[in-house]
């Protein structure tokens, strides 16, 4: 069973968790084990698992920026995500902010679109200033736009065309990136306050703007050494 009653007779989901951690455990375990796809690999007719590629292979200041970008955007909208409800209830005084998740939902459909990471930073300083709940509506909608709407996809996307010798391997430390994102920055996120999140969230966002700049002065040459190389 995936759900059980704790001892107080409410609905606890420990199990459903438990299992998929153990999941995310043996996929974590398979992708150092198995092959990946790189095209460089394809080409000599071998393959090889990802600790032996990382051997192999030669990061470039860009391929780090773009992994690092990973646990960036993740960080700027699970923060959002597990953390901003807490935030209008403590310091903006509103009793049910839940109706932040619409919002929120609605954001990230408008990012089929459009997404840009500058804007959660601009969106979470005036959230963190302004401090009411007018602003915590905006600022719901336009996270799930500019942070959550396919963002990290975007950065994977990047990397299989600016790396097509190690696109397999620079996607698969882009991915483990966020992951190590989701648990680290949760957990100390949860010993802190709710000020103090947001305040982490905009400095992690800020990082990951100047790594998007970085990468985005950059692109035309890596554009260019991707196609040489092919």
């Amino acid at each position: 069973a995936t759900v059980a009653t704790t001892a107080a007779g409410l609905t606890s989901y420990n199990h459903l968790f438990f299992g998929c951690g153990i999941i995310y455990l043996v996929l974590f375990v398979l992708v150092f084990l198995f092959p990946l796809p790189d095209a460089d690999q394809k080409a000599a007719g071998k393959k090889e698992g990802l600790i032996d590629s990382l051997k192999h292979t030669h990061f470039s200041f860009e391929s780090i920026a773009m992994i690092l970008i990973g646990f960036t955007c993740t960080g700027t909208f699970q923060l959002w995500l597990n953390c901003a409800q807490n935030f209008a209830k403590e310091n903006v005084g509103w009793t049910d902010p839940s109706i932040m998740q619409t919002y929120y939902s609605a954001g990230t459909l408008i990012a089929l679109v459009v997404t840009a990471p500058v804007i959660c930073m601009a969106t979470l300083i005036v959230v963190l200033t302004g401090q009411n709940q007018t602003l915590m509506i905006a600022g719901a909608f336009i996270i799930g736009w500019a942070g959550a709407g396919g963002l990290l996809q975007i950065a994977t996307s990047v990397c299989n065309m600016l790396f097509p010798k190690i696109k397999g391997t620079v996607t698969a430390l882009v991915m483990i990136a966020s992951s190590l994102c989701n648990y680290t920055i949760l957990t100390a996120a949860s010993k802190m306050q709710p000020s103090q999140v947001m305040v982490m969230n905009i400095v992690l966002t800020t990082i990951g703007v100047v790594l998007g700049l970085f990468v985005n002065l950059r692109y035309t040459s890596m554009v260019e050494q991707a196609q040489a190389d092919n």
